[in-house]
């Protein structure tokens, strides 16, 4: 494990996947970070790249020289199961870096550079992701982040006693396509999200809820008889979504896409995904998350 610290906050991150373990505040001593030793999702914070969510068909369709290349990818993509280069540290500070191996290639054809770096200022701990196109030749991908945070302030377990605050507004709701129960369905709602959004596994009974739309960029997890909590802002990341295991496991995963699971009516061609990143030859894109723990 990779640790930072700074005077508020001590930080381990796992150099596979370039993974966010554990964040603790040092005055109360809480565990911020679902650690994945216990139910079935056994990941604290995988970072997604160079796709997000089922893929259909597991492969996708480029286009490459002229003509069309087809490989497998799996779902959320291969970052969060490869190992990082650490490239860059200090007390306060870890870059990562992943880039092209023998393996990646069989599954993805560009030349590419993914960074994943995390830095501390005072109470707040910045992550973010710089993708960067190495290659000749146009560059598709998505990317995003899943952490877990663990509803385990003061020792409360209780899931139902915990909350999301964010700005009330319109947006679109996606769920999965409940003819087969791994896309999503083109179908969505307009809701208006409540400014109190009340936690609760039943919301959750049909796996994650994907917000689109939102304008604002802020939302915090608090619980309800504590002053304990963290403020979540993401840049570059328009989709939102949220999820949790029904099972026993007090996490709720805050998880902002550049991108978007595949839809049931998806072709495989990676230049029809939707919210699709493009890079030209040598170009740079950065996309944050600065969370707040309190």
């Amino acid at each position: 494990m990779i640790k930072i610290e700074n005077d508020k906050l001590i930080v381990l991150i796992n150099k596979y996947g370039a993974e966010l373990k554990s964040v603790v505040r040092k005055d109360n001593e809480i565990e911020y970070i679902w650690p994945g030793t216990s139910g079935s999702f056994k990941k604290s914070a995988p970072n997604l790249f160079p796709f997000i969510g089922n893929i259909a068909n597991g492969e996708v369709d480029y286009p490459v020289d002229g003509e069309r290349k087809i490989l497998p990818m799996t779902k959320h993509g291969f970052a969060r199961d490869l190992e990082f280069k650490l490239i860059e540290s200090n007390q306060t500070k870890a870059i990562f870096e992943l880039t092209p191996s023998e393996y990646t290639k069989e599954r993805y054809p560009y030349k590419f550079s993914f960074k994943v770096i995390y830095e501390l200022k005072d109470d707040i701990l910045t992550h973010e992701y710089i993708v960067e196109n190495m290659d000749s030749k146009t560059m598709y991908y998505h990317v995003g982040g899943h952490t877990a945070f663990y509803c385990n302030f003061n020792g409360d377990l209780n899931f139902e006693n915990y909350y999301l605050n964010f700005e009330s507004e319109k947006c679109r709701l996606y769920k999965l396509d409940e003819r087969n129960n791994a896309f999503l369905s083109k179908d969505f709602e307009e809701i208006e999200i409540p400014e109190k959004f009340n936690l609760s596994k039943e919301k959750f009974k049909k796996d994650a809820l994907v917000f689109d739309g939102m304008k604002s960029n802020v939302v915090n997890i608090k619980h309800a008889n504590s002053n304990h909590g963290i403020e979540f802002i993401f840049e570059n990341l328009p989709v939102l979504t949220l999820w949790t295991n029904v099972d026993s496991s007090e996490f709720i995963c805050l998880e902002p896409w550049a991108g978007i699971t595949d839809f049931t009516e998806n072709s495989s061609k990676v230049e029809d995904k939707k919210y699709i990143q493009i890079l030209n030859s040598f170009e740079i894109k950065r996309y944050s998350q600065n969370i707040r723990f309190y």
